[in-house]
């Protein structure tokens, strides 16, 4: 429906969270290069809550006018978000991010190397659901494959393993073994 309500309530959201991004500007001012940390969840698990032609209308400026400044100030933005949110990859990189923590397992490995690798430095958690259950060669397989498909001199990867105390010991060992076999990219 779109009432003029909604836009009421966007423009007072930015409002506040310019506010922040004031305070925040003021504790980076002496610290060039330093990241600026956001988090917002902004997919489901299938898709985005609105269509991506309304979140680019409503949120994209919302984003961009956070991000740009940080960007112009020399600051690194990243941005962890949870969901599927392939469609406004390119947007989020557009308003400013330089490191983005998606989601594997909403997103797809293929897709998230179709539209971000070289483009943005990608954080990417691994498949941790699988850690309590798989060997430690299906652990270093994922992360051979992660890196395979989404390591690029031109945007980055940087790689996360979570774990609790239900992954069995070997299968840790095996994360850590995996990261460091994995942790350079060798040139064929």
């Amino acid at each position: 429906e779109e009432p003029p309500e909604l836009q009421q309530l966007i423009d007072k959201v930015l409002r506040y969270n310019l506010r922040q991004l004031a305070r925040l500007q003021a504790q980076l001012a002496d610290r060039p290069g330093e990241i600026a940390w956001f988090g917002d969840d902004l997919g489901t698990q299938h898709g985005l809550p609105i269509s991506p032609a309304a979140w680019r209308r409503y949120l994209k400026p919302c984003y961009r006018a956070l991000y740009q400044p940080l960007r112009a100030a020399g600051h690194p933005v990243y941005m962890h978000t949870d969901g599927h949110i392939l469609d406004i990859i390119p947007d989020l990189i557009d308003c400013g991010v330089s490191i983005i923590n998606p989601q594997v397992r909403a997103n797809g490995l293929a897709n998230l190397a179709r539209v971000a690798k070289g483009r943005v430095c990608i954080d990417l958690d691994l498949a941790r659901q699988m850690f309590p259950l798989c060997r430690p060669a299906d652990i270093d397989a994922h992360v051979a494959e992660v890196v395979a498909t989404l390591n690029s001199p031109t945007g980055g990867l940087w790689l996360t393993a979570e774990m609790d105390d239900g992954v069995p010991l070997e299968n840790i060992e095996a994360i850590f073994a995996a990261l460091s076999r994995y942790r350079v990219l060798r040139k064929a």
